[in-house]
């Protein structure tokens, strides 16, 4: 028989590994539900043909805090919740290092394509 005190211990560290999980990726496949223009880009470019891939979450951070579409229609909220909206200086971490092109502005401009407003 194992004692309750072992019992309340074990659930209490179970607990607290589970809240300390944090953001976690959700995948370029749950992106393109919503980003279908983004994603089709993305999908053409080298970053999708990497190995490992460099996909979304790669640049953006992982998903799972700001994926629900009221989140993503308020930026700040996204942002808040963790959404990255990299700039050049996130993208020269590889850009420029071993046998990555070194970035210039125009590959950063069209990093992928949006929706025209």
């Amino acid at each position: 028989m194992v004692p309750i005190r072992s019992l309340l211990v074990g659930f209490a560290l179970g607990a607290c590994v589970l809240s300390a999980a944090g953001p976690t990726p959700i995948g370029a496949a749950a992106c393109k539900m919503c980003h279908k223009v983004q994603f089709e880009s993305w999908n053409a470019s080298k970053h999708a043909k990497l190995n490992p891939v460099l996909d979304c979450e790669g640049c953006h951070g992982p998903g799972s805090e700001y994926k629900a579409v009221k989140v993503m229609k308020d930026p700040a909220a996204a942002k808040k919740a963790g959404l990255i909206m990299p700039d050049k200086a996130q993208c020269t971490t590889c850009h420029g290092k071993k046998k990555v092109s070194v970035l210039t502005d125009a590959m950063f401009a069209k990093v992928h394509a949006h929706k025209k407003k």
